[in-house]
């Protein structure tokens, strides 16, 4: 890999993401949940722009195609960690989130390896992702009247969002 493809504005953005999810647990473990809905905002906020730049400016790389969204599971892994030990999200979904997202990654190292080709998100994952987040914005604001219906929603979508993403492994597997 040339250094040219490590060190583009998108791969650094993205790298600093990483460093987000400290400041996340930290803060949720102490209880200062709008602090780490700031970090979770700003992650949101680098994910929304190392994506934008990387297209932009054609700086797409197999490293931010690794890196981006390895960032993006460390930051919700350490959240959803810090919402389970610290505070009262159920700890079967954050086992299910940290599962699922593992899965995708050893699926994608596997797919990576054996085919020179690296998976992206897809739409069923896209909205996954977007219900957890939604998930951890209603625990961390302690929207009592929504933690029951989105924690069960978040718990089919990630059922059917592993579900997908074991067909679309076998499939590129396969050819």
């Amino acid at each position: 890999m040339k250094k040219e493809e490590i060190f583009t504005l998108s791969n650094i953005i993205s790298f600093i993401r990483l460093l987000f999810a400290a400041p996340i647990y930290y803060f949720i473990s102490i209880h200062e949940n709008m602090i780490a809905l700031l970090f979770i905002l700003l992650a949101v906020l680098t994910d929304t722009l190392d994506g934008y730049f990387a297209r932009k400016w054609n700086q797409i790389t197999t490293l931010g195609k690794i890196i981006d969204p390895l960032a993006d599971k460390v930051c919700t892994i350490a959240g959803f960690l810090a919402l389970s030990f610290y505070q009262d999200l159920p700890l079967w979904v954050t086992l299910a989130i940290i599962v699922r997202d593992f899965i995708i990654l050893f699926a994608s190292a596997i797919i990576i390896r054996s085919k020179k080709l690296v998976m992206t998100s897809n739409i069923p994952g896209k909205i996954t992702v977007l219900i957890i987040t939604f998930l951890g914005v209603v625990y961390l604001t302690d929207i009592e009247i929504l933690k029951m219906p989105i924690t069960i929603l978040a718990g089919v979508s990630i059922l059917y969002s592993f579900i997908n993403y074991s067909f679309v492994f076998f499939k590129r597997i396969s050819n």
